[in-house]
């Protein structure tokens, strides 16, 4: 995989392998699967009870964040259906428009932050800790780090 800015100011990511086109379209239940819908609900006991937070804001939070998540799925869905499916190779290219990036770092950032909340990854992994990760808990911290380097070429390029 590829990932490389757009004179319109996006990215375009090129799909090489079809485990690129996994971990694309894993965002969106990485996010799901390690509960970030319960992120407005956490954020609640912030508040205090007169702040009318669980009636008011948890509803809108929690609507922004899953268009966040269909915004990324569809994305990479719309991307994968314009492949040629008799084509032997899975080749094909995903576009991040400079209007979707602030839905795309969003999505990414609710996967990481789910990841991290399952996993508990810790501040830094060694490559040697790495390797005695459990399968599963490896390729979560590999999809964890790919997502902080497209959060990272979002901000540079795309994000103002």
């Amino acid at each position: 995989m590829r990932v490389m800015p757009t004179l319109e100011g996006g990215l375009r990511i090129d799909v090489e392998t079809a485990t690129d086109w996994l971990v694309l379209e894993q965002i969106a239940p990485d996010a799901l699967q390690g509960g970030s819908e319960k992120l407005p609900s956490r954020l609640s006991a912030l508040m205090d009870d007169e702040s009318e937070w669980d009636e008011m804001v948890i509803p809108e939070l929690k609507e922004f964040f899953n268009g966040q998540l269909r915004k990324v799925a569809d994305t990479v869905q719309a991307a994968q259906s314009k492949g040629d499916p008799e084509a032997e190779s899975p080749e094909g290219e995903v576009f991040i428009e400079r209007e979707d990036g602030l839905e795309w770092y969003g999505a990414l950032n609710q996967a990481r932050l789910a990841l991290e909340s399952r996993y508990q990854f810790g501040p830094a992994q060694e490559v040697s800790e790495l390797e005695a990760f459990p399968a599963p808990k490896r390729s979560a911290f590999i999809r964890s780090q790919f997502y902080c380097a497209l959060q990272s070429l979002l901000l540079e390029h795309v994000l103002e």
